[in-house]
């Protein structure tokens, strides 16, 4: 097992975060846990006070599961000595998961390095030549005037989902470099809904890093952002960044988020004030429409002024 299916391996661990709280608590141990096919599984369990482990409080729960990652990470080191935390691992991603205060930090971290990790395969162990690609591409489209059954299957592929996949792993190059600007104008032209998780992530946070927020408001955002939240939420946010604020208002309406909606309707308000091709009668409609809207949603936020509004 390499160290990039050890994170994913690590990853799946989220799930006992589900006991925590609950009179069943399992006994975290890396001996004692089992994998079966994509399911990973845990062998003995205690039981409140009657079957042991007994339950633990939040800060021991997080010990233990803070071990069980770096185990998995690093099976060669015992268990019991990474509960301690003794600074015995020294790779920067060790440091960084036994700096981690929450699970929400250490969830963070793994998925970041999983991506990283991701790109760095795809980049050692490219599956397509560039040249393979040429003569493939050239071969399906002869085949086009042969047979439209094999056109029709091959020819999606190399035409759309090939080079679809190529930008994937573009995007996610320079989402690791930090040029988020970059990311946005690599997928500009795919359709978000239809991007694999990982990329709606990377593309979620590119466009939050590109907003004009605070950083103490982009940190707030990234901050509750993952490759586990809601795929209308990395929507909302992806929208955001390709400037079609209608549509991110409707997903914002959709998840029923009254500051996702108030940041939507200032970025309408600001697009049409910018917009001097618009006529002035539609323009000054639709200017009055938005800003009856934003003076509503900061009443019900209690007063709270608009990101925007905050620069």
């Amino acid at each position: 097992m390499d160290q990039y299916e050890r994170l994913l391996l690590a990853q799946r661990v989220h799930y006992l975060v589900d006991f925590l709280g609950t009179p069943v608590q399992p006994f975290i141990h890396p001996e004692n846990i089992y994998i079966l096919g994509e399911e990973l599984l845990i062998a003995h369990r205690g039981f409140m006070q009657v079957i042991v482990p007994y339950s633990a409080d939040e800060r021991e729960f997080f010990k233990q599961y803070r071990a069980l990652i770096l185990a998995i990470l690093h099976p060669k080191y015992e268990y019991e000595q990474l509960i301690q935390g003794n600074g015995t691992l020294k790779d920067t991603l060790s440091k960084q998961l036994q700096e981690a205060k929450t699970i929400n930090e250490i969830e963070q971290i793994i998925g970041e390095q999983i991506i990283r990790q991701k790109a760095k395969r795809e980049a050692e162990t490219k599956l397509v030549s560039k040249k393979s690609y040429l003569t493939f591409k050239w071969a399906s489209l002869v085949l086009l005037a042969l047979t439209l059954l094999f056109a029709t299957t091959t020819g999606i592929y190399v035409l759309k989902k090939l080079p679809a996949q190529e930008r994937v792993s573009l995007a996610e190059a320079q989402y690791i470099s930090n040029d988020y600007a970059s990311v946005t104008k690599t997928l500009k032209e795919d359709t978000p809904e239809e991007l694999p998780i990982g990329a709606k992530y990377v593309a979620a946070v590119s466009s939050v890093q590109l907003d004009n927020l605070s950083n103490e408001q982009k940190t707030a955002i990234l901050n509750n952002l993952s490759q586990k939240s809601s795929e209308n939420t990395l929507l909302y946010w992806i929208y955001i960044g390709k400037g079609d604020f209608k549509k991110s208002l409707d997903i914002a309406q959709n998840l029923g988020d009254n500051q996702y909606i108030l940041h939507a309707y200032t970025k309408l308000y600001d697009a049409t004030k910018a917009n001097n091709k618009m006529n002035g009668e539609k323009k000054q409609e639709l200017l009055t429409k938005y800003e009856e809207a934003i003076d509503k949603y900061m009443k019900i936020l209690g007063g709270k002024t608009d990101d925007n509004e905050n620069q």
